[in-house]
């Protein structure tokens, strides 16, 4: 039984020590390349260079994204034009819903980036979902707390975007 105990807490030490830090704010962006929803692949810091950008990781099945992302569209459509990038990361996927066709239904003008689970490891991400804005010089400006309201989110996401890009 004791070696045991001592196997198991073997496991979860190392388990915990294995995971990526989570990347918080001030922090620097890294960059990735996943293929979006018409199968092009984008590498990030090419594609968003000198440019604010949002990152949401999210899933099909996860129903606080499905009531946080239409206020994150609103935000998109105020800031597109002044050269926003906006990254739908698609991750913990399930295989019943396809993120494209999810998003195709509901109208989404986010890009879609699919099979993002490498790039919420890397980005320390363990819930969906997850929202980072990033500045122009690729330094993390808003990382969303877990368990905060949406109102709270878009509000916060919408005035660290206005003053990333006033910069």
């Amino acid at each position: 039984m004791r070696i045991l105990l001592i196997l198991l807490f073997s496991l979860l030490t190392f388990s915990v020590s294995a995971a990526e830090p989570p990347l918080n704010i001030g922090g620097t962006a890294s960059n990735w390349s996943l293929t979006n929803g018409k199968g092009e692949t984008i590498d990030y810091h090419a594609d968003s260079e000198g440019k604010v950008s949002v990152l949401l990781f999210w899933a099909t099945w996860c129903p606080y994204c499905a009531t946080l992302m239409p206020h994150l569209e609103v935000i998109y459509g105020k800031y597109r034009s002044k050269g926003l990038k906006f990254y739908a990361i698609s991750i913990n996927e399930d295989g019943n819903i396809d993120p494209v066709e999810y998003f195709k239904q509901r109208r989404f003008s986010f890009t879609l980036m699919k099979d993002g689970d490498a790039v919420a490891k890397q980005y320390g991400v363990r819930g969906t979902p997850g929202v980072f804005v990033i500045d122009k010089d690729k330094k993390v400006v808003y990382k969303r707390p877990q368990g905060v309201s949406d109102v709270l989110v878009k509000q916060n996401v919408d005035l660290r975007i206005k003053q990333a890009l006033s910069k």
